[in-house]
């Protein structure tokens, strides 16, 4: 390896830019993303609400279970909408940039823990190309794991510095880059208990010597972040002791499968589940993981127990879900953190700590591999480039999963396909007949049609199953309204401002009801509160 301290960084750099860049051009899929930009626009342009993004649930939903507290990530989207607006190109190429960043930052870390640098290069080349990881780079959303790992990966570097050199400085910055990480998901509140592991296992030295107040930081920045996550989420889901320890349960075969796409990426998906995902590859790759590591020499015990911890401690997080009532998914982006304790381990196999670039087979052997997943990356990468193709190849890698055919439903009635839409929400019915907004979308195609007492019924259904959703509250209204029975819409819509007071269709509507029936005062009122979120009626 040169002698260049910036050779490594632009290799990385390069490599990851030619793996993603092209997806700058991509679109939004309408998994989370339309909900997370689109329709929080009015939020997300305001930079007067960057105080207010920490008290607010990522989801914005005021008024119903919430479960998401992620305020760096409304603020990355924030900073993005002052430029990009409505417009998917910025939030990618910010993807883009985040992951490279990182990419170099596991370089950079990688050595901290003492992993020869040759080798550290190595891994930190294969996490920028990796197809698992294309999850967390092509699909906006899946910024929220690269940028925890960035946090989390600056907060360990300048703890490590702090450990070796006494600098308060490096403290302070340790300090604001966990602040940063638990603002970004809950799993960083798990990095002081990996940060004492690590000081047991490497730095048992130096353990009396960090300083008590960094454990009260760690708790006054805790406390912080949970009297804001108090205030932002108003309405909570509910997770008992038992769904917990259920959930996580339930999910093991997810850490067979997971391991199998890192070692094997040939069963990649955008919605993975365990009834549509095959645990072969995985036992496979626990075996070859065993038996390298039993057969190589020297093996430093510590360092593959902290590997092992770091994967396992920050990947079962992901699985806790609050109920049973939804079928649990296992995204690829949440590897993206846990995958650097895999590398940890694999620096103790014996022919991968043999490796040298001096070695002309060694690296031939490391470009074939790298190359092999960056074309394998393309052709993953290519499912995320709209929301048809996102949906479609969700249906044909989980065709078990209702979401899957639920929202590939919701992409054909966008486009007007309204004869696949109904197919795909009777498939929807017929894996789960209490899936939440089906019936309402079947409204929407019976409403459409002109079937009005179908599409009554379809509402009437969904509303006896899911009371409060806004959605169709307000299209069981807009179907009152077009009827004439205008007394009923009105009902139905001030409903929908009671789940939803941010409904803006909704005050477009009872702003023109209003004031065609001459009620000027009411009409005022939403015509205000239109202009408070940004949206002008005159021309319209």
């Amino acid at each position: 390896m040169s002698n260049n301290k910036y050779q490594p960084y632009l290799w990385i750099a390069g490599l990851g830019a030619l793996t993603y860049l092209w997806t700058i051009f991509f679109g939004f899929t309408y998994f989370d993303d339309q909900t997370l930009i689109l329709d929080n626009l009015f939020f997300l342009k305001n930079l007067a609400n960057i105080p207010a993004a920490f008290v607010t649930e990522v989801f914005h939903m005021l008024h119903s279970s919430a479960a998401y507290y992620r305020p760096l990530l409304t603020l990355s989207f924030m900073f993005d909408a002052q430029i990009g607006g409505s417009s998917p190109f910025v939030y990618h190429l910010t993807n883009v940039v985040i992951h490279i960043i990182t990419s170099c930052l596991v370089f950079v870390f990688l050595q901290k823990i003492k992993i020869r640098k040759e080798m550290s290069f190595l891994f930190s080349i294969i996490f920028a190309v990796h197809p698992v990881l294309t999850q967390a780079v092509a699909w906006i959303p899946g910024r929220n794991d690269s940028l925890l790992t960035l946090f989390t990966l600056l907060s360990f570097i300048f703890f490590i510095n702090f450990v070796e050199f006494g600098k308060v400085k490096n403290a302070v910055w340790h300090l604001v880059f966990f602040a940063a990480a638990i603002f970004t998901k809950e799993s960083g509140l798990l990095i002081p208990g990996v940060i004492l592991l690590y000081l047991f296992l490497f730095q048992k030295r130096q353990m009396l010597s960090v300083k008590l107040y960094i454990a009260f930081a760690w708790a006054g920045t805790v406390g912080v972040w949970y009297l804001l996550r108090v205030i932002a989420l108003q309405n909570p889901i509910k997770y008992t002791l038992t769904e917990i320890v259920k959930s996580i349960y339930l999910g093991l075969p997810a850490v067979v499968f997971g391991l199998g796409k890192v070692f094997f990426p040939v069963n990649l998906s955008v919605l993975p589940i365990i009834q549509d995902s095959t645990l072969i590859w995985g036992f496979i790759a626990i075996f070859v993981i065993i038996d390298s590591i039993v057969f190589s020499k020297n093996r430093n015990h510590k360092l593959i127990l902290f590997g092992i911890v770091w994967f396992i401690v920050f990947l079962l997080p992901s699985f806790i879900r609050p109920g049973t009532e939804y079928v649990p998914d296992f995204l690829e982006h949440r590897i993206y953190l846990p995958i650097i304790g895999l590398f940890m381990i694999l620096s103790e196999v014996e022919f991968v700590k043999k490796f040298s670039f001096s070695n002309k087979a060694g690296v031939l052997a490391f470009g074939i591999l790298t190359s092999f997943f960056i074309v394998i990356n393309f052709n993953h990468t290519w499912v995320f480039r709209d929301r048809l193709a996102f949906w479609q190849s969700a249906v044909l890698s989980s065709p078990h999963h209702p979401l899957a055919h639920k929202n590939l439903g919701a992409m054909y009635y966008l486009d007007g396909n309204l004869d696949n839409a109904e197919t795909e929400y009777e498939k929807t019915l017929e894996l789960n007949s209490q899936e939440p907004m089906i019936h309402n979308n079947l409204g929407l195609i019976y409403a459409a049609r002109g079937e009005v007492k179908k599409a009554e019924d379809e509402y009437k259904k969904e509303l006896g199953n899911n009371p409060n959703y806004d959605n169709a509250l307000f299209n069981y209204g807009l179907l009152l309204y077009q009827e004439e029975r205008t007394q009923e819409a009105e009902g139905m819509w001030l409903a929908t401002l009671k789940v939803n007071p941010d409904y803006t269709d909704v005050m477009k509507n009872l702003f023109v009801m209003y004031y065609q029936n001459k009620d000027i005062e009411k009409a005022n009122y939403y015509y205000s509160e239109l202009q408070k979120r940004g949206i002008n009626l005159q021309g319209n």
